[in-house]
C-alpha cells in the first residue's frame, strides 16, 4: 500500500488550515477555547476516512492482466505488444501499469501509463517496441498501481507474466519477396541484371521461336514435326551449393548506422540465401569466431523452407570480441565440404589480414570457387568539403591511405583468382545478388 495523491492533498489542506488558525490566534492574541478538541476530532475523522478507503481498496479485486506477443520479432522493425485488462469488480477502477520488457527492445511509447476501467469492463492496450538486439527476448511481469475509490491510496501489485519471443534478423524483406515473381524479386532488392535469353546451361523446355533467339537454339526435329520454328529454352543450372563463411569475430563489431557490420552482413547473407534457394541451389553457413568451439556449422539446405532453418539457426548468433582465424576456418571447411561449391567469405578485411586471408583463399581455391564479400565502411566514401579544417583534411588523408591499402589487398586477391564484392554494408545484399546471378549466367556455378 502506498499513499496516493488524494492523501497528500488532504494532509496539505489540514496543514494549511492549521497554519491559518495559528496566524489568526497570533494576530488577535486571543486563543480560541476548544480549538485543541476540534483539531483532534478532525484528525481522527480524517484518519478513519483514510482507513476506510484503504480497507475498500485492499478488499477489492485486482484486475486480470495478460500479454499477447507476436510470434517473433524482426531486428529494427516496429512491433506491437498487446496488454489485456479485465475488471472483475464493481465500480470504476483507475490504475497505472508498466510492462517489464527486455533490454533487447526499445519502447517507443511512454510507460507507465494510466487506464480507467468501467464496472466489469475490459480494455486492450497496445504499445510499440523496436528490437535492438537479436536473440531470445524475455518479458517479465506486469506491475500495477491500483487507485483506491477515493484516491487516497495506491495498491502496488506485481503480476507474473513471464514470456519469451525470438528476435530474428530483419526478415520483413524476405516476407515481402514471397509474393513476387522471380524478376520482381530481383528488382525489389535493387539488383540490376544483364538480360539474356535462352543461353543458359540446363535445358528447360521447348517453345515457339521468338525474335532474338540464336540459331543454335532452334530444335530442327521439333521444327520439322510442328511445321514452324521451335526453340530450346534453357535455364540457369540448378542444384549447386553455396557456402557462406561468415566472420563473427571483432572485425564485424563496428557500427555503421544503427546496425553493426555483423548485422548488416547477416541481413545480406539471408537475402542472398533466399534468392539462391529460389533458384534451386542449396545453401549452407559456417560462422567463424575467435573460439573454434563457438563456430557454427549449418549443413547445406535446399528448397523454399530452407530459409526458415537458416533463420532459426542464425537468429541468436552474435559477434565476439576476438579476431577469427580465417586460415583455420578454411582448413575446417575443406574437411567438411568435399563437393565443389561457391564459398563466400563475408568479412571486413584489412591490410594486416593480407597474409592469413591470402593463404585461406589459396587453400579454398583448390576445390571451390571463392568469393570475398568485403564490407566497406561508409565513412570512407565521404568527400572532403571545400571548407574543411586542418584536422578534417588530415582525417581525409588517413582515410585515403586506408582505402589505398585496402585496394591493394583486393587487387592481390583478384590476381589469385578470388572474386571480390566490395560494398558498403547497406548495399552488400544488392552486390552479392548481382554477382551470384552473374556467375549463374556465366555458367561458373
Amino acid at each position: 500500500m502506498l499513499p496516493g495523491r488524494g492523501l497528500y492533498k488532504g494532509l496539505g489542506l489540514l496543514l494549511a488550515l492549521a497554519l491559518l488558525q495559528m496566524c489568526y490566534q497570533w494576530l488577535l492574541q486571543d486563543p480560541i477555547d476548544g480549538s485543541k478538541g476540534w483539531w483532534w476530532g478532525g484528525a481522527i475523522g480524517a484518519a478513519l476516512f483514510a482507513l476506510l478507503d484503504a480497507l475498500r481498496l485492499f478488499r477489492g479485486p485486482i484486475p486480470a492482466v495478460s500479454r499477447q506477443l507476436p510470434g517473433n520479432l524482426a531486428l529494427g522493425s516496429t512491433a506491437y505488444i498487446r496488454l489485456c485488462f479485465e475488471h472483475r469488480g464493481s465500480g470504476e477502477l483507475t490504475l497505472s501499469y508498466i510492462d517489464h520488457y527486455p533490454d533487447a527492445v526499445s519502447c517507443l511509447d511512454p510507460l507507465p501509463a494510466r487506464l480507467t476501467l468501467a464496472d466489469g469492463g475490459q480494455a486492450r492496450i497496445e504499445y510499440r517496441v523496436c528490437p535492438v538486439h537479436r536473440g531470445d527476448a524475455h518479458f517479465g511481469g506486469i506491475s500495477l498501481r491500483v487507485r483506491s475509490p477515493w484516491g487516497l491510496w495506491q495498491r502496488q501489485v506485481h503480476i507474473e507474466a513471464d514470456q519469451s519471443v525470438k528476435i530474428y534478423p530483419n526478415f520483413m524483406a524476405l516476407a515481402g519477396l514471397g509474393f513476387l515473381g522471380h524478376e520482381q524479386r530481383i528488382a525489389h532488392v535493387g539488383a540490376h541484371l544483364t538480360q539474356r535469353r535462352g543461353s543458359g546451361l540446363e535445358f528447360h523446355q521447348l517453345r515457339e521461336y521468338q525474335r532474338g533467339d540464336e540459331i543454335r537454339q532452334i530444335d530442327w526435329k521439333a521444327t520439322a514435326r510442328q511445321q514452324r520454328l521451335i526453340s530450346r529454352e534453357y535455364q540457369d543450372e540448378r542444384d549447386q551449393q553455396i557456402l557462406f563463411m561468415l566472420d563473427s569475430g571483432r572485425r564485424m563489431r563496428p557500427l555503421d548506422g544503427e546496425l553493426s557490420h555483423f548485422d548488416h552482413a547477416l541481413n545480406a547473407l539471408l537475402l542472398s540465401a533466399y534468392m539462391a534457394l529460389e533458384m534451386g541451389d542449396s545453401v549452407g553457413v559456417f560462422s567463424i569466431s575467435g573460439h573454434f568451439d563457438h563456430n557454427r556449422w549449418i549443413r547445406p539446405v535446399k528448397g523454399k523452407q530452407g530459409i526458415n532453418r537458416l533463420l532459426n539457426s542464425l537468429y541468436d548468433l552474435q559477434s565476439s570480441a576476438e579476431a577469427s582465424d580465417l586460415l583455420q576456418a578454411a582448413q575446417s571447411l575443406m574437411q567438411r565440404q568435399q563437393k565443389r561449391a561457391l564459398v563466400v567469405i563475408v568479412s571486413n578485411v584489412r591490410d594486416d589480414d593480407a597474409d592469413e586471408l591470402m593463404m585461406a583463399v589459396k587453400l579454398l581455391s583448390q576445390r571451390h570457387l571463392v568469393m570475398l564479400a568485403c564490407l566497406r565502411e561508409s565513412f570512407l566514401d565521404q568527400p572532403l568539403s571545400a571548407e574543411a579544417s586542418p584536422d578534417e583534411a588530415l582525417d581525409y588523408c588517413a582515410r585515403q591511405l586506408y582505402r589505398e591499402q585496402r585496394g591493394q589487398l583486393i587487387r592481390a586477391l583478384k590476381a589469385h583468382g578470388a572474386l571480390v564484392v566490395d560494398a558498403v554494408p547497406q548495399r552488400m545484399h544488392v552486390a552479392l545478388i548481382e554477382e551470384y546471378f552473374a556467375l549463374k549466367r556465366a555458367g561458373r556455378i
